[in-house]
């Protein structure tokens, strides 16, 4: 297979990636930017769910303790109706032990609407992040969605022109290829320095020159990229 093609699809790849280049950290920027919003609005989402129980058991709390309170008035009256002390005692044990039953729905409200209060300044201060965050990210998206807009035709015939030349290359090929342009800075074809690469400067084999002047395929053994005769 003639080198050309490669040659050919390197400095289709490297334009590509100056087209990736031109957009900059942007979607990465905006990548981060999404999983951050979609972590606050689940955070707040969680925090919302929260108060909703927190405010069904302390409308629970509060009825029964409107129902102990309502109770023990029952007994006081009670205490005046007695004829014994024996009935007394019964009556004033039972008083106690509500109000004890009340004391604990009463520490149980202050810390429910202790809970309210902090959830509730929880999810201010969070929908507040969310709206300057939402602001942040429009910008960027913008920013991201005119850009791609502005390289789109270009990146689409580039890609085009792509997929032909891969086609024409043999796969075992294509496999190194993509392995060292990976590995190599988006370069795995480079032109004949000399008697050395044209990637990473090292001296190639006489005989291995040679054949590369000759328009053979061959890899430097340094860098492992594709080493061609650039004609002048």
């Amino acid at each position: 297979m003639s080198i050309t093609r490669l040659v050919e699809l390197q400095d289709i790849d490297s334009q590509l990636e100056d087209l990736n280049a031109l957009l900059g950290d942007l979607p990465k920027m905006v990548d981060e930017l999404n999983e951050k919003e979609d972590n606050l609005k689940s955070k707040i989402e969680s925090y919302k769910a929260s108060l909703k129980e927190i405010t069904l058991n302390t409308s629970k709390s509060e009825t029964i303790n409107t129902e102990i309170h309502e109770k023990k008035d029952k007994l006081k009256d009670q205490l005046f109706l007695v004829t014994n002390n024996k009935q007394y005692d019964a009556l004033s044990s039972e008083i106690e032990h509500l109000q004890l039953q009340q004391k604990e729905h009463e520490d149980l409200l202050i810390s429910y609407l202790e809970e309210k209060e902090n959830l509730e300044d929880d999810i201010k201060e969070n929908e507040a992040l969310l709206e300057d965050l939402k602001t942040d990210l429009n910008i960027r998206r913008n920013k991201l969605d005119q850009a791609l807009s502005e390289t789109a035709e270009e990146k689409k015939l580039l890609e085009n022109s792509r997929q032909k030349q891969i086609v024409e290359i043999d796969e075992g090929i294509m496999f190194v290829y993509n392995k060292v342009i990976s590995a190599r800075s988006g370069i795995a074809v480079v032109p004949l320095s000399g008697n050395s690469c044209g990637g990473c400067g090292a001296a190639l084999p006489l005989q291995m020159v040679s054949e590369i002047r000759s328009g053979d395929l061959h890899n430097c053994q340094s860098c492992g990229r594709f080493v061609y005769n650039k004609k002048n």
